[in-house]
């Protein structure tokens, strides 16, 4: 945004300004500029520095005897009486700014009582605001009164549900007309925030009719796409690509077996975590089925996603139909996670936070530089009081209106540890079986390692849990394109044995193993998710010698694999029946011939589906597997090398935490038979068939590329 025009000034620090000047103006020599205040008053300014930043500029940076102003109009005038706006830049990254300007009220946006509404909007660098107002009792522009901490006031006697406003901010020198960041619903695309008064939207959410959620490794998280899951036509929804379409019952295949939400009910999941559905930019609401896109670029964060809706043009619909998905949900005993992404946004300067407060909101240099972490163009500030607040607002404002469950934080390192233990701990005092989980990874955002939220600070976040990449890249093998051919453990590579041990007890054992996480609730245990190639596809590329019989076997492996470890288990939707996309690593914008939920090969790999429904069985059975501290772990389980690197994982004396004492699983990734004999009588408890029952054996045979559960 800077050196656009020949003359520009931006205040970068209380008292320092920094200029830019044409060398097309007089050479872009001045030797002195002023400060002329709201007055009139003409203040001299002195040169501190000058540089030349290119060919076209001259760089000043000029200082003032005190502090200057901030939300006042102001000019700098050079010595031949050009005059331009004093911009406010980055002083707003000061932290006394936030200690100046920081607002702590809970009442931004739009709130509406049965007799009053009132907008209130945080812009302490502007000089005036308006706000355009269009409802059937009211229509017009009104100025808003500034009050403290640079909030922006205005109130109507009277309830405006349904009222359609947008906000006009004058800040460095030209009107700009922004919606509202804190927006809760809209028409369609976006182009107007609209007043929401809840209680006429009401939905009763069915949080009663919950199980209890005891600890995070009883959760199975499965996840979904609200547009994947429903657009199949051969999952014959009425109403495909929609929030009522994800619940939609009594839907069946050609062939007469349960596709979609009755589908869902069948498999046990606890979670149900769904891809962005608020509000984002590349799929035209009015014209749907021309854009697909994940949703991972966000425009309104407190608005539900109009594509998804039957009625994306009213502003109430897209709400109740979520509240009702949640509502559905809930009544069927599970919880709804939230996929949120508050890292960046789609385009820093169209969004709401860069038009209302410039360069507050996004991650810069101290030149100005924008940080890119997220390779998205912009890294959202959250070190930064209000931009903290800001997420913290919004996700409270989804668990106490929408009822959610949890949230999952894409590129959650983009973000700083310390918001995110505040995230946390806010959700929780609103809902204590809350979860909140995200990719710890470390991104190259202008951020201090140390102060990230990511994977290596865990133990600063020790109530917050992380997607385990080494599980995925040891059990299953690496994911990018140019280690397609890379094999885990259960892919055959059984150089990984000890990699496996790792990944069964969630990385919380310390040397000779790798250790990622304190407690085995943060470890969050997969290997597929809606990010590159499937499991199946990745097992088609790297195993290419293999039949259709093996590949099928070592896909059920997984996903044992996944439901058998010490963790929280994690489930891509179409997973258990062999999803493909056809090698597609990063299908955020194909088609949704390659993204759909294929409920075709659900019938096709109808013995996966069996499998991984027993596997989830099999996991509530048995309590060892889902211990939530590591010292348990490390107290009754142990691992044994078999023959042919067969892996025994056992535990022992556990009779305390249900019917038996002693459990063995046996992992076999090889091609070859195994004949083991037990020590005693065992109950046959599952094998590569799904859940057998209580058959007692003591002599087993371990196929190939199986895994093996008995007890007693």
């Amino acid at each position: 945004m800077r050196k656009v025009k020949r003359f520009e000034a931006h205040l970068d620090d209380f008292n320092l300004i920094t200029i830019y000047l044409s060398k097309q103006y007089y050479q872009g020599k001045s030797d002195l500029f002023y400060l002329k205040d709201g007055s009139g008053k003409l203040q001299k300014l002195t040169i501190k520095t000058l540089e030349n930043t290119s060919h076209d500029y001259a760089k000043y940076v000029v200082s003032h005897h005190t502090s200057i102003p901030i939300g006042e109009p102001i000019e700098i005038i050079e010595e031949h009486s050009l005059a331009t706006p004093l911009q406010i830049g980055l002083v707003v990254k000061k932290d006394a700014f936030d200690e100046m300007y920081a607002y702590h009220g809970n009442d931004l946006g739009a709130s509406v009582t049965n007799t009053k509404t009132t907008f209130k909007l945080w812009a302490p660098t502007a000089w005036e605001v308006k706000i355009n107002l269009k409802h059937e009792t009211i229509e017009g522009t009104f100025s808003m009164i500034k009050h403290e901490k640079g909030v922006f006031y205005f109130e109507v006697p009277q309830n405006l549900h349904l009222a359609e406003y947008t906000f006009m901010v004058y800040r460095n020198g030209r009107w700009i007309e922004s919606i509202d960041p804190y927006g809760q619903s809209s028409k369609t695309n976006g182009q107007v925030s609209v007043v929401i008064d809840h209680s006429t939207c009401f939905v009763d959410l069915q949080e009663d009719e919950l199980p209890p959620f005891i600890q995070k490794t009883d959760a199975v998280i499965y996840e979904a796409s609200i547009r994947d899951f429903t657009m199949d036509p051969a999952g014959n929804n009425p109403y495909p690509g929609t929030f009522k379409g994800f619940i939609t019952q009594n839907t069946v295949s050609d062939q007469g077996t349960l596709t979609g939400y009755d589908y869902l009910k069948t498999l046990g999941v606890t979670h149900v975590q769904l891809l962005p559905i608020f509000d984002f930019y590349t799929v035209d609401e009015q014209n749907i089925k021309t854009f697909y896109n994940w949703g991972y670029d966000p425009h309104q964060y407190n608005v539900p996603e109009g594509s998804y809706s039957t009625q994306p043009e009213l502003a109430c619909a897209r709400i109740i139909e979520f509240k009702k998905l949640v509502a559905q949900l809930h009544q069927d005993g599970m919880r709804v996670v939230m996929d949120v992404v508050y890292n960046h946004v789609f385009d820093m300067d169209e969004s709401s936070f860069e038009k209302i407060v410039p360069y507050y909101y996004f991650r810069r240099g101290d030149n100005g530089a924008i940080s890119n972490g997220s390779f998205c163009g912009n890294d959202f500030d959250s070190g930064r009081a209000m931009a903290r607040r800001y997420i913290i607002d919004s996700v409270s404002m989804w668990t106490r209106e929408y009822g959610v469950d949890g949230f999952r934080f894409d590129l959650m390192g983009i973000l700083d540890v310390e918001t995110m233990n505040q995230v946390e701990a806010t959700l929780k005092s609103i809902k204590p079986d809350i979860m909140v989980y995200g990719e710890g990874w470390n991104m190259p955002t202008m951020l201090d390692d140390h102060l990230k939220a990511s994977m290596m600070n865990q133990h600063l976040m020790p109530n917050i849990s992380h997607f385990n990449d080494f599980y995925r890249d040891h059990v299953k093998g690496k994911t990018s394109e140019n280690e397609s051919s890379v094999k885990g453990y259960i892919a055959g590579d059984v150089n990984y044995k000890e990699a496996m041990k790792m990944s069964l007890v969630g990385n919380t054992y310390d040397f000779p193993y790798v250790k990622l996480f304190s407690s085995p609730s943060q470890s969050i245990n997969y290997v597929e998710c809606h990010d590159n190639a499937t499991s199946w596809d990745k097992l088609k590329e790297c195993c290419k010698e293999d039949s259709k019989e093996v590949r099928v076997k070592k896909h059920k492996m997984l996903i044992g694999s996944i439901l058998l470890s010490c963790g929280i288990p994690f489930i891509h939707s179409g997973q258990e029946f062999a999803r493909t996309k056809n090698g597609a690593h990063n299908s955020y914008r194909s088609s949704d011939l390659v993204n759909q939920i294929d409920w075709q090969r659900k019938d096709r790999y109808s013995d996966i589906v069996a499998y991984t429904q027993d596997m989830i069985k099999l996991r509530k059975q048995l309590a060892p597997l889902r211990f939530n501290e590591t010292e348990l772990i490390r107290k009754h389980l142990s691992f044994t090398d078999l023959q042919n690197s067969i892996l025994l994982m056992e535990f022992k004396d556990v009779k305390a935490y249900g019917e038996y004492d002693h459990i063995q699983i046996f992992f076999n990734p090889t091609g070859q038979v195994m004949y083991h004999r037990l020590s005693d009588y065992y109950e046959l408890l599952a094998n590569e068939a799904g859940l057998i029952g209580r058959l007692p054996v003591q002599s087993l045979t371990i196929n190939p590329h199986t895994i093996v559960v008995v007890a007693k």
